[in-house]
C-alpha cells in the first residue's frame, strides 16, 4: 500500500504541477478546456507545446476532462443526494443496469449524445423512460469517464517514433544500442545466430532510418544524432530519392532545409511516409550514438520521440598476423619462411601463431587451402579448431594478443603438396543496411607440407 501510495502522490503533485503552469496562462488554459470539450487533437497539442506540457499530456486531459465531468453529471442530473453506506448491493444493481443497457444499442447511443452535447433535458427524459432515475449520476460519471478514457487517447497521441534503422526494428535494440536480426526484409540481416558470429550488431555505412509521425497535421520533420543521451545535436541532411506519378513515374530529391524535411514533399518511394532519411554513421570504431526524430505541425509545435542508443562501428579488424615454426621432438623450434618445405621426420609438428581483433568480432576462420581444390579447417593437436566465433560473448575480441597453436598436418592426412595457411576475421556491422557488407580483413602464410 506504501508503494501504491507514493506513486498516487508522485502523479499528484507531476499533474497539479502541469495545472499550475498551464493556470498561470489563462489563454492556454480556457484553448486546452475547449480543446478537450470539443475533441481537438491539434489545438490541444498546440497549446501544450507552446506552454512545454506536451510530455504530461495524459494528465492534463484526464485532469482537464475529469473535472468537466463533474460539473456535467451536476448539471445533467442535479446534486448527487447522500446515499449513507458503501454499499456493494448496490453496485452490483447498477452492474446488472449497465449490463442491461449494453443490450439496446440504440438507448446508449441516445445517453451518449446527451452528455457529449451536455443536453440536460434529453438526458433527464430518457433516464425517465428507462426507469432508471436511482443510477442518473453513477451513469452519466460512468458514460463520461470512458469519454475522458478515448478522447485523452485521441489528444495525446503516442509520440513520434523512429521505427527502424538499418532495417532492423527499434524494438530489437538493447540499451547498449546492439541490434538483434532479423532485418525486416530478413533478406538484409539474418535472425541471430551467436554460434555462426551472427548477433550484437553496430552499425557502419550509409544507414536508413524508418519512422512514423504520430502527430495530427504533421508539417515538417528532422532526424538528429549526438554521442551523448542530452546532445548537442547534429541533423541529418541526406538527399533523399522519391518519386511521384504525373502520368508516369518521376524521380525527384527531398532535401532538408535546416535539417527539416517537408512531410508534403513525401511521394512514392516515401514507403507509406515513413522512409525519413539516410545517415552517414560517424568514423566509429565502437561507440554508442543516439538518435531521435522531432516532428513539428504547420503552427510550429515541435513533438519529439524518445531517444534511441545506437551502437556504431565503422572500423575494420586488424590485419591479421600470422607466423609458423616447425617444432622438433626434441622441443626445439625452427622459423618457417614463406613457402618452405617441412616433412614429418620423427613426430615434427607446426607451430601457428595468431594475432587478429576488432572490438565487435564475429568470427575468424583459418583455413588450409590448396592442393587439388582442399580447403579444410586447421585444428590443433586437441582437436580444438584455430578458428572462432563471438558465440554471444561481446567481451569476446577474436585474438588481440599473439596465440599459438600445435598443428600435426600428417595425423590430419594432409596430401603432400603446396598450400596457403589463410586466415580472415570479420565484425558484426551492418554495413548500408546490409549484414553482408561487414568489415573483414584476411592474410595468409605459404608452407609445402612434404
Amino acid at each position: 500500500m506504501a508503494s501504491s501510495q507514493e506513486s498516487r502522490l508522485e502523479e499528484m503533485q507531476r499533474t497539479a504541477q502541469a495545472m499550475a503552469t498551464l493556470a498561470s496562462d489563462e489563454k492556454a488554459f480556457a484553448e486546452a478546456v475547449e480543446a478537450v470539450r470539443t475533441e481537438n487533437t491539434e489545438l490541444f497539442q498546440a497549446v501544450l507545446g507552446r506552454v512545454g506540457l506536451l510530455g504530461d499530456c495524459h494528465l492534463v486531459c484526464s485532469y482537464l476532462c475529469t473535472k468537466h465531468c463533474v460539473w456535467l453529471c451536476r448539471h445533467l442530473v442535479g446534486r448527487l443526494q447522500p446515499n449513507g453506506q458503501f454499499n456493494v448491493k448496490e453496485m452490483r444493481q447498477f452492474a446488472d443496469l449497465t449490463a442491461r443497457l449494453s443490450d439496446d444499442p440504440k438507448a446508449m447511443k441516445k445517453l451518449m449524445a446527451a452528455v457529449d452535447a451536455e443536453d440536460a433535458k434529453a438526458f433527464q427524459t430518457l433516464v425517465k423512460q428507462l426507469e432508471i432515475g436511482r443510477f442518473a449520476h453513477q451513469l452519466c460519471h460512468w458514460l463520461c469517464a470512458v469519454r475522458c478514457r478515448l478522447v485523452c487517447q485521441l489528444l495525446c497521441p503516442p509520440p513520434p517514433l523512429i521505427t527502424e534503422v538499418g532495417e532492423i526494428p527499434t524494438g530489437q535494440f538493447d540499451g547498449s544500442g546492439y541490434a538483434s536480426g532479423p532485418s525486416i526484409p530478413v533478406s538484409y540481416t539474418p535472425a541471430d545466430n551467436f554460434g555462426a558470429g551472427i548477433g550484437h550488431h553496430p552499425f557502419g555505412g550509409l544507414t536508413k532510418i524508418n519512422g512514423v509521425f504520430n502527430v495530427t497535421g504533421a508539417a515538417q520533420y528532422k532526424v538528429e544524432w549526438a554521442s551523448a543521451p542530452a546532445g548537442p545535436w547534429t541533423a541529418i541532411s541526406a538527399t533523399i530519392p522519391d518519386l511521384r506519378w504525373v502520368g508516369f513515374l518521376q524521380s525527384y530529391d527531398r532535401t532538408p532545409s535546416g535539417g527539416w524535411y517537408d512531410v508534403a514533399d513525401m511521394g512514392l518511394g516515401s514507403e507509406g511516409h515513413t522512409y525519413l532519411t539516410d545517415w552517414s554513421t560517424p568514423a566509429a570504431v565502437n561507440d554508442q550514438y543516439y538518435l531521435k526524430l522531432t516532428v513539428r505541425s504547420a503552427a510550429l509545435t515541435e513533438f519529439e520521440s524518445p531517444v534511441y542508443p545506437v551502437k556504431v562501428d565503422n572500423t575494420h579488424p586488424t590485419v591479421p598476423s600470422i607466423s609458423l615454426a616447425l617444432k622438433l621432438p626434441d622441443g626445439t623450434v625452427k622459423p618457417l619462411g614463406c613457402c618452405e618445405e617441412v616433412d614429418q621426420g620423427d613426430g615434427n609438428t607446426i607451430l601457428v601463431t595468431l594475432k587478429a581483433s576488432d572490438a565487435n568480432f564475429s568470427v575468424l576462420s583459418v583455413n588450409l587451402q590448396g592442393g587439388c581444390n582442399v580447403s579444410l579447417p586447421v585444428v590443433d593437436i586437441n582437436g580444438v579448431p584455430l578458428g572462432k566465433s563471438y558465440n554471444g560473448n561481446i567481451a569476446d575480441t577474436g585474438y588481440p594478443v599473439a596465440t599459438t597453436f600445435e598443428w600435426d598436418p600428417w595425423a590430419a592426412n594432409v596430401d603432400p603438396c603446396c598450400y596457403l595457411i589463410y586466415v580472415r576475421i570479420w565484425d558484426r556491422a551492418i554495413v548500408s543496411n546490409q549484414w553482408g557488407g561487414r568489415h573483414h580483413r584476411s592474410a595468409w602464410h605459404s608452407i609445402t607440407i612434404a
